[in-house]
């Protein structure tokens, strides 16, 4: 009988727990991709490697924006791939941590500090909010080449 008691006892515990617990909001970086050459409107196909990450974000995905996560240090670095042509995209940003409730506990809010990038697909940028927070919206555009449509 004491078992059987324990038994349900220690059910209804792991029960309550997991009605407590929600999972953290996560704050995510925005990036849109916008073709320099205004009567282009083809949408590349994107790969997303993190630089001193072992991960792969997205990989061979055709799409105008996407979102990434950034790393607890000072700065987060990417290799992007548009459309097989490698650019390096290096966020330099601040973190702060946010107390979202006692059931979901803390998360992390960025600002953009700096942006920096090579030129072989991006040819500029625009940081459109700096602060990355849990609302996801729209952080940096980047303004990419066009690739003629036998080079891709």
């Amino acid at each position: 009988m004491r078992k059987i008691l324990y038994s349900l006892f220690l059910v209804a515990a792991i029960v309550a727990c997991q009605d407590l617990y929600d999972a953290p909001p996560q704050s995510l970086l925005e990036v849109k991709l916008t073709n320099v050459d205004t009567l282009s409107n083809r949408i590349p196909k994107v790969s997303v490697y993190g630089v001193d990450q072992d991960s792969i974000w997205i990989y061979q995905v055709q799409t105008n924006a996407f979102r990434l996560p950034l790393s607890l240090e000072e700065t987060t670095s990417f290799v992007l791939l548009l459309d097989s042509i490698a650019d390096t995209l290096t966020i330099r940003h601040s973190n702060e941590l946010i107390f979202e409730s006692a059931e979901s506990g803390f998360y992390h809010e960025f600002k953009i500090l700096d942006v920096g990038h090579s030129f072989n697909q991006i040819d500029d940028y625009e940081v459109t909010d700096s602060m990355v927070t849990k609302n996801w919206h729209e952080n940096i555009e980047l303004y990419i080449l066009s690739v003629p449509a036998g080079d891709n």
